[in-house]
């Protein structure tokens, strides 16, 4: 039995993109919300040592969760930028779960459709430096250009080089952090956690992810998830 991985999950935002009046992760999604999902997809995988769940300051929802008081999952006030809670996150696994040397997962609170499947391929994934879960670009890529007013194009980019980078994403805590500290230091914007690995000098592993592992982030995307949710096997 491999040892078991700790997962930090950043759940601060408020999710402008979803015309919502509460954050994304406290829709409703089926019968549950779509961070109940997230989290009860994590929780049960049997190499899941527990959550640490990032919250925003003022979160009046928590409460309602049904892992509310589950004792693997411990909550901490989030930061302003999603890395300033995963920085948070590792930081209170480092000090309270003596975690610093061992690789910890890093998922999006708004990706309910993870699976055990895909949790395991990164898990046995062994590039020393970690992963992340990603999928090649489908669709013609381009790159826009903005001439006299106008939005156009300037170049189509190879698409057989574009992976769109998925959650959860693995690394050893103790070069995350530093990694994430490095690029706070020299006023790089942070998007993952693979983002802050590569400045430092990194090559993490692209191990293939799914793309019902999606991240809602608009409106349709929460119909979509309903869909999905409802005709797994499609």
């Amino acid at each position: 039995m491999k040892k078991k991985i700790w997962v930090v999950v950043p759940a601060a935002g408020v999710g402008k993109r979803m015309a919502s009046n509460f954050p994304k992760q406290y829709l409703m999604l089926g019968k549950q919300t779509v961070l109940d999902h997230t989290l009860g997809q994590l929780i049960s995988h049997e190499q899941i040592a527990g959550i640490a769940l990032g919250l925003g300051p003022e979160d009046s929802f928590w409460p309602d969760s049904i892992w509310c008081d589950h004792p693997q999952i411990v909550t901490y006030v989030g930061g302003k930028e999603r890395s300033d809670t995963v920085r948070l996150g590792l930081e209170l696994l480092m000090h309270t779960k003596q975690v610093k040397d061992d690789f910890v997962l890093v998922h999006d609170a708004a990706r309910p459709l993870i699976s055990h499947d895909l949790i395991d391929r990164l898990l046995f994934d062994e590039h020393p430096i970690g992963g992340l879960l990603a999928i090649v670009a489908k669709d013609t890529i381009k790159q826009s250009a903005f001439v006299t007013g106008k939005v156009t194009v300037e170049k189509t980019i190879d698409r057989s080089f574009i992976w769109q980078a998925q959650t959860p994403q693995k690394f050893v805590l103790s070069e995350l952090i530093h990694a994430l500290d490095f690029a706070e230091s020299q006023g790089v914007v942070i998007t993952d956690e693979s983002s802050a690995m590569e400045f430092s000098g990194h090559q993490p592993a692209l191990v293939e992810g799914d793309a019902r592992n999606f991240k809602i982030t608009l409106p349709i995307d929460l119909i979509i998830a309903n869909a999905l949710l409802s005709h797994p096997s499609s």
